[in-house]
Order: C-alpha cells, then sequence, then structure tokens
C-alpha cells in the first residue's frame, strides 16, 4: 500500500514536493486554500541547482521548452551603478540563463498533482491520517506556527519591494545602490526585461504604485528613467519583505517545513525560488530512504537547514549593504569582495 502524504499549499514548495514524492511511489494530496493556481508573477532565474532538481523530480530539460520558458545566452552584460549612472562594477556578459515565468513553473509542476482548491487546514485533525505532513505554505505559514508557536512567526525586514516586467531588452542589466534605497534591472527572455525596486520602509505604499516609483527613482540615471516609461500600472506587484526567523529544525514528528514556510529570506540573493526546488526534490528523495521516514526526515533536515539559514542571512546582509544609509564608503569598500555574487544575481528574480 502506498505511504499517503498530505501538502499544506499549493505554491512552488508544495508542487515540487507533491512531484518528488509521486515519482517515488506515494499518495499525495494538496490542500490549497486559494481557489486556482495564480496567474500572474515574474520571471524566475533558474540557478543549476534548481534545474538539477527539476530534473529529479521529472522535469527534465525535454518539458522545459515552450510558452513561458525562455534560454538568455551569450554576452548579457552586468553592472552596479550609483543613482547618477557612475559604475562601480561592470561584468561584461557570457551568462547563460534558463528563465521561467512563475505561474508557467506552477503550472508545470502542478502536472498529475491532485490538489484540493479552496481547502484550507483549520483544524489539524484534517492531518491525523497521512505518514508525512509538509508546511508548504509560505512565509506566514500556520504549519511553522503550529509547530514551533507564535516566537518563530515571519519578521519584517524594513523595508518593502516592487517588481514587474516590461516588454522589450535594454542594454545592460545590473542594480542601482544607494542609500535606503536600490533597482534592479534583470532579462527576462528575449523580449522582455524583469525590474525590481526596494527601499527601507516601516509598511507598504498605497497605490497607484507607479507614482511611488517615479517619486523614488525618477531622478536616477537614464536606464532606469527608461525602464519607468515602460511599466504598466496593472503589472506591478508590491509588499513587504520578511524573513523567518532561525528554526531549531525544519522537521517535527511526521511534519516537515519547505520553502518559505521553512526558510522565507529577502531577494536580494535571488535564491527564493531555486532553493524551494531544492527542498522538493531533496525531502522526496530523503523520505524514500530504507531506513524509514524518520529517518529520511533527519536526512533532510540536516542537509537543507544549515544551508538555507546561510543564504537568509546573506541576503538580509547583502540588502542592508546595498541600501546602507550611513554613507557610502563602506558599501563602495566592499563592492569587489561581493561582485561576483551580485553579478551572477542576474535573471533570477
Amino acid at each position: 500500500m502506498a505511504r499517503t502524504a498530505l501538502i499544506i499549499g499549493a505554491g512552488i514548495g508544495g508542487l515540487s514536493t507533491a512531484q518528488a514524492l509521486q515519482r517515488h511511489g506515494w499518495s499525495v494530496t494538496v490542500l490549497e486554500r486559494s481557489g486556482a493556481l495564480p496567474r500572474s508573477g515574474t520571471m524566475l532565474g533558474m540557478w543549476p541547482a534548481a534545474l538539477k532538481a527539476l530534473d529529479d523530480i521529472g522535469i527534465g530539460e525535454t518539458r522545459r521548452h515552450g510558452e513561458g520558458w525562455a534560454d538568455i545566452t551569450g554576452a548579457t552584460a552586468t553592472a552596479l551603478w550609483t543613482p547618477a549612472g557612475r559604475a562601480l562594477l561592470r561584468r561584461p556578459g557570457g551568462v547563460n540563463l534558463k528563465m521561467v515565468s512563475r505561474p508557467t513553473l506552477l503550472a508545470t509542476l502542478s502536472e498529475g498533482v491532485d490538489i484540493a482548491f479552496g481547502t484550507p487546514v483549520s483544524d489539524p485533525g484534517q492531518l491525523e491520517n497521512a505518514d508525512l505532513v509538509v508546511g508548504a505554505d509560505g512565509t506566514f505559514s500556520t504549519t511553522r506556527q503550529r509547530i514551533f508557536g507564535d516566537r518563530f512567526r515571519a519578521r519584517p525586514l524594513g523595508a518593502v519591494a516592487w517588481r514587474g516586467t516590461i516588454d522589450g531588452t535594454v542594454r545592460e542589466y545590473g542594480e542601482t545602490w544607494a542609500p535606503g534605497a536600490l533597482f534592479g534591472i534583470t532579462p527576462a527572455g528575449p523580449e522582455a526585461t524583469n525590474w525590481y525596486a526596494s527601499v527601507r520602509a516601516p509598511g507598504t505604499f498605497e497605490g497607484p504604485h507607479l507614482s511611488h516609483l517615479k517619486e523614488h527613482f525618477g531622478s536616477w540615471h537614464n536606464a532606469i528613467g527608461e525602464v519607468l516609461t515602460r511599466i504598466d500600472e496593472d503589472g506591478i506587484l508590491h509588499h513587504g519583505l520578511f524573513e523567518t526567523p532561525r528554526l531549531p529544525s525544519f522537521v517535527n514528528g511526521n511534519t516537515a517545513l519547505v520553502g518559505d514556510a521553512a526558510h522565507a529570506m529577502a531577494p536580494f540573493l535571488g535564491r527564493g525560488a531555486c532553493e524551494t526546488l531544492v527542498d522538493g526534490a531533496a525531502l522526496g528523495h530523503a523520505v524514500t530512504r530504507p531506513t524509514g521516514i524518520d529517518d529520511g526526515l533527519a536526512n533532510y533536515d540536516h542537509r537543507r537547514r544549515t544551508q538555507t539559514q546561510r543564504l537568509v542571512r546573506a541576503s538580509r546582509q547583502v540588502g542592508k549593504l546595498a541600501m546602507l544609509d550611513t554613507g557610502s564608503r563602506a558599501r563602495d569598500a566592499a563592492i569587489g569582495a561581493i561582485g561576483t555574487v551580485m553579478m551572477a544575481k542576474a535573471g533570477s528574480h
């Protein structure tokens, strides 16, 4: 008889875990409080580890084509600028990227998965009969709260972000850093460009959001001005930035946390979606160990917790450095040390 899993949340973490478990013979049901998968979202850059995770769960290269998927090859120049347009760092190009829109990735991951839409988990009794429970319910995970308590609620980082996609390409990609703010431009395919922006703020802003973007960034250099003129108000996503506190474990009993439920991080390294895919593949592989589910869950926790918590901390530090508001000397002095990491981010938002 197949082992059973209940997964809470039909995001990237929940669906990638479902694919991994089904590939290993599990019977899986995903409980999703929303009525359907989202139809909007920017392009995501897939780091090599994420592509390997997709291979491991059965989403191989032959399925990574068509509408919503894109390859960026060749000389994709990137830079790190000041608001006046002075380049602090340049990378000439040669970046090869696999891109996918969030809706396309979710649709691909959902193929063949039993999803119970419109099904919030309000009673732990809903989960009692499963061999494995997976909390994939995001940054504000009720599963995490149920296991570890209110002390481990997601904490605000004192910053907000806007992001979106514009039609067409630009001549050069990269980020602009300033005290209290940053603006990034990355490729989103052969005919589109991702943009993202962040400012230090105690809370989110009321719309319309394009006016806020122009207020904060309209006086910055020409590359940003060009992007601002091409942004469609209806395509702007806006939210506060949060991170998950350092958890003592990603597992408790027969329950495991994946993705943002386990390690929500600031977006400044462009790794959130990729690490979530790796979680799903790693958990699916771990619980098929011949020594049993308990041993597999311990293995998953050992493999994923240290690495992802290190990334949570690093992403927060990069954002803090980028928007350093005590003067620019310390920031500029650190550019060389972190330049390789920053340039590798191109296309990962």
